[in-house]
């Protein structure tokens, strides 16, 4: 049986959305209901511009991404940010890895908690992307961003020391009929797609090459993963002789896991 060590709510990293109608007042026209006020958060460009005020609201960030790419949504990431900075214990640099459109993650790190970040990204979009993000938030010397070409951590990440690594991984299995029903999904291949029927392959090898590279040493390893299951595959496959607990977040219904491993 897994154990959650504990368990984190996303709606503490939010605002209650008649307060974000108050200060952002270009959300009334997205309403389905004033009162209570409602969203139809089904709908990918209404997810989008909730999610591009409550940036702004909670964080002073200015978050855009081009269309059809993953929309970031603020709650899960920031909670999750929030946990594993509670467990770093250095002021060495941080990795992300696979930062996406937004660069979300990265800057909810470099603004918030003030880290400094090595963050990697595949999708060539996406780097652009990630890049304006980066440089609108004027934080552009606190991350440094790098493109992949197939590489995860080895041939990519400078051999050195590291206080954390985070990673939002593509979780999804290769059976893109499953996200097709998801209300409210939008997305790149590369940002979704985890590779195999699990969806487990990318997440497997990132720890293997987090976990096994003597050169890369990172003090705390962790990944968000989708359910249950996927987490007892990587307990199964990686982590007999390893410590490590298991984080829960959630939010509304749904629910996340971030696997947090002690690498010292």
């Amino acid at each position: 049986m897994m154990k959650i060590c504990k368990e984190v709510d996303a709606k503490h990293y939010t605002i209650p959305f008649k307060e974000l109608i108050e200060n952002h007042p270009v959300l009334n026209s997205l309403l389905i209901s004033v009162s209570p006020p409602k969203f139809n958060l089904g709908d990918p460009l209404t997810l989008s511009q909730v999610n591009k005020c409550l940036y702004k609201e909670m964080l002073n960030l200015e978050i855009s991404v081009p269309d059809n790419y993953l929309i970031p949504s603020l709650g899960i990431r920031y909670a999750y940010c929030d946990v594993i900075n509670s467990l770093i214990q250095t002021n060495k640099p941080v990795i992300e890895v696979g930062t996406g459109a937004s660069a979300a993650i990265a800057m909810i790190l470099a603004k918030k908690y003030k880290k400094r970040i090595l963050a990697t990204e595949i999708n060539e979009n996406s780097v652009n992307s990630a890049k304006r993000n980066i440089e609108t938030n004027q934080l552009g010397n606190s991350i440094k961003l790098i493109k992949s070409n197939g590489e995860v951590l080895q041939n990519l990440i400078p051999n050195g020391k590291y206080s954390g690594l985070f990673c939002y991984p593509p979780i999804y299995s290769n059976d893109q009929t499953i996200l097709a029903k998801k209300r409210g999904w939008k997305g790149t291949e590369t940002e979704l797609i985890g590779g195999g029927k699990k969806g487990m392959n990318f997440s497997l090898q990132l720890l293997r090459e987090a976990l096994e590279n003597e050169e890369i040493r990172i003090d705390v390893v962790s990944l968000m993963i989708l359910n249950k299951n996927q987490l007892n595959i990587i307990k199964r496959k990686l982590l007999k002789d390893r410590e490590y607990h298991f984080v829960q977040i959630n939010a509304g219904t749904r629910k996340r896991f971030v696997l947090v491993i002690d690498n010292t």
